[in-house]
């Protein structure tokens, strides 16, 4: 079963002639290691699903400094819905970890694919729910002392945890390279 596929079908029932109406909608991108899908100031048209590999979004300070907002690994959804919403430029780069491949769908084609397929719009709005909630929890979190943070980072993203530069753990940390060094440490001596 295709990706995208399988994880509508997780939450709502999508017929294999509906999900091939979905599909003749998306197109295909992929990017090679360090390209940007989306970079600050370009607006931003589309959502898209990741086949394969990993994708960061951030922004960069007024000083210089990135700070990572979300990862996006295969199954997950990353855009710049501000962005596509209020037609305004983006604030935010979004880039390839490593090879990375997605189905990108143009904010004009869900419309209209809502319209005529009812379960994706369903699929669409408990995606966005279980997203806000995510936000929610991620602002709380970000207030949790260090240890704690990495330690649910790591319980939540281990998986790509060794592929995945330690200072971006760090900003998605919102601490310091050295700190998530620090704290390796001590979990590894224990």
């Amino acid at each position: 079963m295709h990706p995208l596929h399988k994880h509508i079908t997780a939450t709502v029932p999508l017929s294999e002639k509906e999900f091939e109406l979905l599909l003749s909608h998306g197109r295909k991108r992929k990017l090679k290691k360090n390209q940007l899908l989306l970079q600050e100031g370009d607006y931003c048209l589309s959502d898209f699903f990741v086949l394969d590999g990993c994708l960061r979004q951030y922004y960069i300070d007024n000083a210089g400094n990135e700070h990572v907002i979300q990862f996006a690994f295969p199954g997950w959804w990353i855009s710049d819905w501000y962005s596509i919403l209020h037609k305004k430029p983006s604030n935010y780069h979004i880039e390839a970890l490593m090879p990375t491949e997605t189905l990108q769908f143009t904010y004009e084609d869900l419309e209209k694919l809502f319209h005529e397929l009812p379960p994706l719009e369903r699929y669409f709005r408990i995606n966005f729910q279980r997203a806000f909630a995510a936000q929610q929890r991620r602002i709380l979190w970000l207030q949790q002392p260090l240890k704690e943070r990495y330690a649910e980072f790591v319980s939540v993203y281990g998986f790509f945890e060794q592929l995945l530069p330690q200072s971006q753990i760090a900003s998605y940390l919102g601490t310091t390279r050295e700190s998530i060094s620090r704290i390796k440490n001590t979990v590894s001596n224990k």
